[in-house]
């Protein structure tokens, strides 16, 4: 944090000071910023500025968590859940002034849509009319899909199923709005820094690369609530740097961290920690042979303990049973595949897979901590049980998330992040409509439990359907063993108010405040 001292001078007794000092946030960033094309291959990684510069029509309220419009003044909704009519704020702008049209979302949407899109996420936009089938190049035209604006200011949203709270999915990054007229002018260069115009509370001032991306606040957006004229996120990949420049006092708060290093401050007034709506997962290849043998794919999750895999000292990982975190439908009831090693090795005898020197299964994992651990553990529990060496492939994150979309491994270590809060959201990356199925697995069944979850009209109808989604994936063909969900600790200045972080543990800056030193 800088500071400015001010000098009173006394002329012909008047009283005069100098300008207030600005007020700089300084926060980390963990990784170098790719893309921030949010209709495309936009991650994690990028998530900290998008969220931050970009809003939808619904977003989330901190510190409950809860879902409120953000661009959008209301949604109105048929009785069917079919059809969604949204409202936009008469006062919603971008950051050159001018006003946010519903053409930009439909704009927005198509693009995420369109059979040349790079995007991992567009199966959000599957529940709308005639959406798969323009991405899949059935129908030609966009003025098929189930959205329209019928005024500057109002969106139509047909779906072509019910789901209750579709307008939950606003709320996530690739059904922000664009600037079609900014992507026609600057191409590829429409998100860099100084020209890209955005819609939330801070604008994208400057990036120097691999060091430093400056945020500073947007004058039309009025309803943030902070005194923070500027963000600095300076890029530390290093740890031990990240954790010294938070001791010398140079950030103003402190994430991304591993959970046992932050846990050492635990007692301290700047530890906080957050339920995340995170899970870990290992998921099989089901096209990768010899995971492609559905009895060797049972006698794989079989011979592994989930107990046995938790890191010393990872307190942040509770064991979980579900592939859906509680409180959420689908999270009451266990689908996890028994541990039984005499089982395993009469599944491994049934696949007719010869264990041996010649045979080669890979696990694929992040380079990252607890998931190197665990990926060893796994590796032990096969050895004991099985009689066989798993081959580890340990990557930095950007590699490791480009090989796990071409499906050259057998096996997955996999961190899901909720990026909406429902039970679909931890469902729908391993069913039939994901444009990157990690586990190459496809299933009418599933795909219809997950339907007959989001149609659900009581929490029960939806546990079962969610329950009976799970199981298939897990129980019966063995693709998928849920491990542990997860929490997070940050440290935060006392000095910090209304500095929120969101389910998947990003800060939230728009209120934050600076009070006192």
């Amino acid at each position: 944090m800088k500071f400015i001292f001010f000098t009173t001078v006394f002329l012909s007794g008047l009283s005069l000071a100098g300008p207030q000092a600005k007020q700089i946030l300084n926060v980390r960033l963990i990784d170098a910023p790719v893309n921030l094309d949010w209709n495309g291959l936009s991650t994690m990684i990028e998530a900290p500025l998008i969220l931050n510069l970009c809003e939808g029509l619904y977003t989330y309220e901190y510190p409950r968590g809860k879902l409120i419009p953000g661009l959008a003044q209301s949604v109105t909704k048929s009785k069917d859940d079919t059809e969604y009519l949204f409202q936009i704020r008469q006062d919603a702008k971008w950051s050159d002034g001018r006003n946010v049209f519903a053409k930009d979302f439909i704009d927005s949407w198509i693009r995420s849509l369109a059979p040349e899109s790079t995007s991992i996420y567009t199966y959000y936009l599957f529940d709308v009319m005639n959406a798969e089938e323009y991405h899949l190049k059935k129908i030609s035209s966009p003025a098929e899909i189930g959205i329209k604006a019928i005024s500057d200011h109002t969106i139509r949203v047909k779906l072509k199923h019910p789901v209750k709270n579709w307008e939950a999915n606003t709320a996530f990054w690739p059904l922000y709005p664009v600037r079609l007229d900014q992507i026609e002018k600057y191409g590829s260069n429409w998100w860099r820094a100084g020209v890209l115009v955005s819609s939330g509370p801070f604008i994208f001032e400057s990036y120097e690369a691999g060091k430093k991306a400056v945020l500073k606040r947007n004058p039309y957006y009025t309803r943030a609530h902070s005194n923070v004229d500027e963000i600095d996120f300076h890029l530390i990949a290093d740890q031990d740097e990240a954790l010294k420049r938070y001791k010398d006092g140079f950030f103003d708060f402190l994430w991304g961290m591993p959970f046992e290093v932050i846990q050492k401050f635990k007692g301290q007034t700047d530890y906080q920690t957050i339920d995340l709506m995170r899970g870990h997962i290992l998921g099989l290849n089901a096209e990768k042979y010899p995971m492609s043998n559905k009895e060797f794919r049972l006698a794989i999750l079989s011979a592994i303990n989930p107990k046995n895999l938790i890191p010393p000292g990872a307190d942040e990982l509770k064991l979980g049973t579900t592939l859906i975190p509680p409180p959420l439908p689908g999270s009451k009831k266990s689908v996890q595949i028994k541990f039984d090693p005499a089982l395993a090795r009469e599944h491994l005898k049934n696949s007719g897979v010869v264990v041996g020197k010649g045979m080669q299964v890979r696990l694929l994992t992040s380079i990252t901590e607890p998931e190197q651990s665990i990926a060893k553990l796994i590796q032990n529990e096969l050895n004991r049980n099985l009689g066989f060496n798993l081959e580890i492939s340990a990557l930095q994150s950007h590699e490791y998330t480009t090989y796990m979309n071409l499906g050259e491994y057998n096996a997955t270590l996999l961190t899901w992040t909720a990026k909406v809060l429902s039970p679909q959201d931890f469902l729908l990356p391993y069913s039939g409509w994901a444009t990157y199925n990690r586990m190459h697995f496809k299933n009418p069944f599933f795909d219809q439990w997950i339907f007959e979850g989001m149609e659900a009209t009581t929490d029960k109808s939806a546990e079962t359907a969610f329950f009976n989604a799970q199981k298939i994936v897990t129980e019966e063909q063995g693709v998928i063993m849920p491990l542990f969900f997860e929490k997070d600790a940050n440290l935060i200045r006392p000095k910090l108010k209304h500095l929120y972080f969101n389910h998947m543990g990003i800060p939230i800056l728009k209120d934050v405040e600076v009070v006192g030193n």
